[in-house]
């Protein structure tokens, strides 16, 4: 996690944070979500060194991997950066839609 602001500006406000950073091989994809109460989406494992960054702009997101103990709850303004080489579900469990933006690092 960076977290660093990288630009302010003249409007209270305004600004630009750096909130991760990842090597990419080849590309990147970026991707928005919505997933409505109850509704899921799954994704198979990637390829070795590919990783993935999700922000939730709103609602709320659980992230469930192959290892039922291994949940990631990303709340509305939080962002989780993962090594996407294992199989994952993205979830939304809440009785609100989830809006998110999905970034993957090929």
């Amino acid at each position: 996690r960076i977290n660093e602001l990288a630009w302010a500006g003249t409007i209270v406000g305004s600004k630009a944070v750096l909130l991760a950073r990842a090597v990419a091989r080849r590309e990147v994809e970026l991707w928005e979500f919505c997933l409505q109460p109850g509704d899921a989406y799954v994704s198979e494992a990637d390829p070795d060194g590919w990783s993935e960054q999700v922000y939730v702009v709103e609602g709320h997101l659980t992230l469930r991997f192959a290892d039922p103990a291994a949940v990631q709850q990303v709340g509305a303004g939080e962002f989780f950066m993962f090594p996407s080489n294992q199989p994952h579900r993205y979830c939304n469990d809440a009785d609100v839609p989830l809006r998110f933006v999905r970034n993957v690092v090929l």
